[in-house]
């Protein structure tokens, strides 16, 4: 994106900066609420304040406790953020059934300024999702901070909502839209689109707002701007804790590998400032080629930043075979030439490969071909002879697929980082017609169509995330629905739910509850366009909140009649656990053999050791068996 002119903010003292941290709305309740807990407060089993507490804590805080007496701070979402961030920033400790005040407390109230900023970052980075393995769902907050970084620390909303569509709408490489644009550096003519979560609603002035909690932006009206202290972190984030420019290419891309592109690139300058365009774009592409998946991806995205004065490594890499042919469409582009057809396709069987041996290991065998196929749809035939004939060495693997053959079985494992594999895509390849503006137009989605491809993601629960990738026939009723969604989650359909379109809520029928009767509504009722969703909540004491996401309309020739798991990750929580708050903290103490409730929770989930248990467990062969016995 283009730079902006830089908002000249008077820099401040570190003594300033400590000031202004202390004052962020975010710690301020943070520490009056570790202030109020002083020596200690007794708390539950789940290591959270007591009922009568937590309605004390609330009165302190001017938080709402909600109208029904809660059974403990878990059942108030407001104070349980402040009791994150009290504990990210080490101001409470849990320990032998009460939570104390921390030793961090006190050097945050008269410590040095160095202390307070290093408490602080701690806290922000912790509570935005910034360290440790970042989910898709936190990337909003790191492209935000690049975006303004990168625009001398101000953008418009419109410019940082375009950011976070284009880096989060798709957290993989390739197409950043629903309509697949040809990105920069591949060739018109043939092009790889990679869909990507439509599930995430972009709300650009929502993220500044959070930003604005830790004292980091404030927004001016349509414009966002960072605050002295935003300045700080972005410059720690983007430039202190760049890579050190005298690493390898294969170093640097390694660790760049699952950022965002917009960051990866800031990540990098300083490495690609201590080398010519050329000599850094020679270790790049030399890099690229002796790697794979989105670590390639990473280095040529590098090697691109290099612009125009990297031409002579380029035209290296354009006399040799093979991975030469990236650097043939680059000088092709600079030349404003087509580049060739032979060259187009290596690229587009490359880039397939890539995305397709990051589909889950679990995906069953005889799948791989009806979802390509469904996804390259009547282009098939056009494209085949090209990728078969271009010479990259995985085409006739690719090949096989798009006829319908068999697949090769030793596909690699997916790598389910931030990144290409984060999405497990479904693919889409499109050729467009020579001359034509752009690709084919998606036509709109058709209530009437056999089947709908649908995302559904457990809402609050990370590290990691639980998602199903369905395929369910477009008509079906929403009663049948949900029997699909307990049996792909993992639940045991022992508590109410229902579904909501933001206009009505859908269950079973109930005076009391006041829902449509669910069996007379169909999902192509409520879901026509893709993007579209519902929500789709279980166990309203829990509170299990899931977001079902149109992907994809398919085919009628596609076969749809019964429901499909295609992908997914991370296991469903345990019933009864206390919703997301209790779900975290089970997890914590499972981890821990010496926690207090350790041994209460293996005998309650009928474990032998904490080892039994596994967040990340997902088997799409399970899921479908269930599925198979559901229908």
């Amino acid at each position: 994106m283009p730079r902006r002119a830089v908002v000249h903010t008077p820099d401040l003292s570190s003594e300033q900066l400590a000031s202004a941290a202390r004052a962020c709305p975010v710690l301020a309740t943070a520490q009056t609420l570790a202030e109020w807990v002083g020596a200690g407060r007794e708390v539950t089993a789940r290591g959270v304040l007591r009922p009568a507490a937590a309605v004390e804590a609330c009165d302190l805080l001017g938080i709402e406790v909600p109208s029904r007496k809660p059974r403990s701070a878990l059942d108030i979402d407001e104070l349980m953020m402040a009791w994150a961030a009290a504990s990210a920033a080490g101001f409470i400790e849990v320990t032998g059934g009460r939570v104390r005040a921390g030793a961090a407390l006190q050097a945050w109230l008269d410590g040095a300024s160095d202390t307070v900023l290093a408490v602080w970052s701690r806290c922000v980075l912790e509570s935005l999702g910034l360290v440790g393995e970042t989910e898709e769902a936190d990337l909003d907050y790191l492209v935000a901070l690049a975006t303004l970084h990168e625009g001398g620390g101000v953008a418009s909303l419109a410019d940082l909502g375009a950011s976070i569509t284009e880096l989060i709408g798709d957290a993989s490489p390739g197409c950043p839209c629903p309509d697949c644009t040809p990105q920069p550096g591949y060739p018109d003519g043939i092009f790889l689109g990679f869909p990507g979560d439509l599930g995430i609603e972009v709300d650009a002035e929502d993220t500044v707002q959070a930003l604005g909690e830790f004292g980091i932006a404030a927004l001016r009206g349509d414009v966002a701007e960072l605050t002295p202290l935003g300045r700080w972190l972005t410059d720690v984030i983007f430039r202190k804790s760049a890579p050190p420019a005298d690493i390898d290419a294969a170093a640097l891309v390694g660790a760049l590998a699952q950022l965002p592109a917009m960051v990866a690139v800031l990540m990098a300058r300083p490495w690609l400032s201590a080398r010519t365009p050329a000599a850094a774009a020679r270790e790049l592409l030399t890099a690229g080629e002796s790697t794979s998946g989105q670590e390639r991806l990473t280095a040529l995205d590098l090697a691109r930043e290099c612009g125009p004065q990297a031409a002579p490594a380029w035209r290296e890499w354009a006399a040799k075979d093979g991975f030469g042919a990236y650097a043939r469409v680059w000088l092709a582009e600079q030349d404003d030439s087509e580049p060739a057809d032979a060259d187009a396709a290596w690229i587009t069987v490359d880039t397939l490969v890539t995305a397709l041996d990051a589909l889950p290991p679990e995906l069953p065998v005889d799948l791989l071909p009806a979802l390509l196929q469904s996804q390259v749809g009547d282009e098939v035939a056009e494209v085949l002879p090209l990728l078969g004939d271009c010479g990259h060495p995985d085409a006739p693997r690719l090949v096989k697929l798009l006829s319908g053959g068999p697949t090769n079985p030793a596909r690699p494992p997916v790598d389910t980082g931030v990144g290409a594999s984060a999405q497990a895509p479904v693919l889409r390849l499109v050729r467009a017609d020579p001359g034509d503006a752009g690709p084919v137009p998606p036509r709109r989605p058709d209530r009437s169509a056999a089947g709908y491809q649908i995302k559904v993601q457990l809402l609050g629960v990370t590290k990691p995330p639980v998602w199903r990738r369905l395929q369910v026939p477009a008509d079906v009723s929403l009663d049948r629905l949900h029997e699909v969604i307990q049996a792909a989650m993992g639940w045991e359909n022992s508590h109410l739910h229902m579904f909501s379109d933001g206009r009505s809520t859908y269950g079973l029928p109930d005076r009391e509850l006041d829902h449509r009767d669910e069996r007379k509504v169909s999902l192509s009722q409520l879901l026509t366009s893709v993007g579209d969703k519902i929500r789709y909540t279980y166990d309203f004491g829990d509170g299990w909140e899931h977001d079902v996401v149109l992907e994809k309309v398919l085919a009628a020739d596609a076969g749809v009649t019964g429901p499909v798991c295609a992908a997914g990750k991370g296991a469903c929580p345990p019933e009864d656990c206390g919703g997301v708050w209790g779900y975290e903290e089970l997890k914590a103490t499972l981890a821990d053999p010496d926690a207090e409730e350790h041994q209460n929770r293996l005998e309650w989930l009928g474990l032998a050791s904490g080892d039994d248990f596994d967040p990340k467990q997902f088997s799409a062969e399970e899921i479908n068996r269930r599925l198979g016995r559901s229908s």
